[in-house]
């Protein structure tokens, strides 16, 4: 018999939560390490083409190594200033943002689930382990302790997928707040630029 029937029928949802959040974690590893933001040099480097060539030049620098940031650098390097620049600037860095905290919510609430629902296979496999007990009329310790290690494989189960997505979560968030960052940091640096006159029109 396998770990799946021996665990009860909350196995079955506790499986298909962890084949959930393994994808989660998968397509966010994917997207955090695929799409990173300019260092520090290279932001140098864009604020020297800026100067140089202009907004295009510096856009297209953007769009051949951080096309995800595409978006953001376009509400930075366009004509104005003032609060209305902010803004724009401020709501583009907020729709990239929202976009790399996609399904991060998921792995939360995953984390948070899965030992509680292991808990309540656990719990449901004590009442039928002492109620199998009750109805024998005979106390068979062998099949009380038989019972208690089965019902135990969900609590372990919810905890085998509840660790692993915290872990994820939690260093996806610090990504998250690494580019959030580093974006408020441009956001400050590249429209001190608009003195050369070079500024797209």
């Amino acid at each position: 018999m396998s770990i799946l029937q021996l665990g009860g029928f909350m196995m079955w949802p506790l499986l298909a939560l962890s084949v959930a959040a393994l994808a989660v974690i998968l397509e966010r590893f994917v997207v955090f390490t695929t799409r990173r933001f300019p260092s520090a040099d290279a932001l140098e480097e864009l604020r020297t083409t800026f100067r140089a060539q202009g907004g295009d030049a510096a856009l297209k620098t953007i769009e051949d190594t951080a096309p995800a940031f595409l978006d953001f650098f376009k509400a930075c390097f366009a004509p104005g200033n003032g609060a209305d620049h902010e803004q724009n600037v401020q709501s583009a860095g907020d729709d990239v943002l929202f976009r790399f905290n996609q399904r991060l919510d998921f792995l939360a609430t995953a984390a948070a689930t899965a030992p509680l629902m292991g808990l309540l296979g656990t719990v449901i496999g004590m009442i039928n382990a002492f109620s199998r007990l009750s109805s024998s009329g005979d106390v068979d310790i062998t099949m009380l302790a038989g019972g208690i290690w089965q019902a135990l494989l969900t609590t372990a189960a919810g905890l085998c997928i509840a660790i692993p997505a915290m872990l994820a979560h939690r260093w996806f968030l610090r990504q998250y707040d690494k580019i959030a960052y580093a974006m408020q940091r441009a956001a400050r640096v590249l429209p001190d630029q608009p003195e050369t006159g070079e500024r797209d029109q």
